[in-house]
C-alpha cells in the first residue's frame, strides 16, 4: 500500500506540535511550582511551625531513644510560672528548647534584654531576647526540681530562612540559637563527647515521671 507524503508530512507536523505544546505546558508547569512552591512551603510553615519543630524533635527523641516531654506548664503553688516548650532528656544532657519563627532578621547580643528584628511588613521592631527568657525557665525549672543546672542546655530553635547576624557571638557551650535543621548535628555533637559522663537512666526516668506528673501536658518521645 502506497502513503502519501503530503498526508505523511501533514501527521508528522501534527505529532510534532502536539509534542511541543505538551512540553510547553510542562514547562510553564514546572516554572509555576519552582516559583509557588517556596511561598507556600513558607506560609505554611510560618502557621505550623510549631508541629514541624516538634517532629524534628521527636524523630531525634525516637532514633536514639531519648525521653521527650511537651508543652511543660512550670507552677509553683498552682500558679503558672512558665512554659517550656520541650523538654529533651539526652544520655549526657538535658535540652530546654524554646520554639520561635522570625519571618526576617534578629540582631541582638546574648546579654541584651530587648533584640532587633527586621522584616519587610514592620521594618525594624524590638523583641524580647529569647535566650534570657529560656534561660530564666531553666532556672525555675532547676528551683523546683533541684535537678543540677550542670545537665542542662539551652536551644532556640528557629526557621531556616531566619537570618541570625551574629550566631557565633550568641552560642556558647550551655546556650544556642540555631535553625531546626541544625538541631539534629548540634545535639549529636554535644552527646559523643566522651569528656562528659553519662546521666544515670533510672534517675532521669523517675525525674521525667516526677515532672510530667507534676507539670507536663505533653508525651515522652519514646512511646
Amino acid at each position: 500500500m502506497n502513503l502519501n507524503p503530503v498526508v505523511l508530512a501533514e501527521n508528522s507536523t501534527i505529532a510534532i506540535t502536539i509534542i511541543a505544546v505538551i512540553g510547553a505546558i510542562l514547562l510553564i508547569a514546572l516554572l509555576l511550582i519552582a516559583i509557588l512552591y517556596p511561598i507556600f512551603r513558607k506560609k505554611y510553615m510560618y502557621r505550623n511551625f510549631r508541629y514541624v519543630y516538634h517532629k524534628k524533635i521527636y524523630a531525634i527523641a525516637e532514633k536514639n531513644d531519648y525521653l521527650l516531654l511537651n508543652n511543660v506548664h512550670l507552677r509553683n503553688k498552682e500558679v503558672n510560672v512558665a512554659t517550656i516548650d520541650h523538654i529533651l532528656f539526652a544520655h549526657k544532657y538535658i535540652y530546654v528548647i524554646k520554639d520561635r519563627f522570625y519571618k526576617g532578621a534578629i540582631s541582638g547580643n546574648k546579654s541584651d534584654s530587648v533584640w532587633l528584628f527586621f522584616n519587610k511588613q514592620n521594618g525594624r521592631t524590638e523583641i524580647h531576647n529569647p535566650m534570657i527568657i529560656n534561660k530564666t525557665r531553666i532556672e525555675k525549672l532547676i528551683s523546683l526540681t533541684g535537678i543540677s543546672k550542670d545537665l542542662f542546655i539551652s536551644i532556640i530553635l528557629v526557621n531556616d530562612d531566619c537570618v541570625i547576624q551574629n550566631p557565633k557571638d550568641l552560642n556558647s557551650k550551655r546556650s544556642y540559637i540555631i535553625s531546626v535543621n541544625k538541631l539534629p548535628k548540634l545535639i549529636k555533637e554535644l552527646e559523643k563527647d566522651k569528656r562528659v559522663k553519662d546521666i544515670n537512666q533510672e534517675t532521669l526516668e523517675v525525674a521525667v515521671q516526677e515532672i510530667y506528673r507534676l507539670y507536663g501536658k505533653g508525651s515522652e518521645g519514646n512511646d
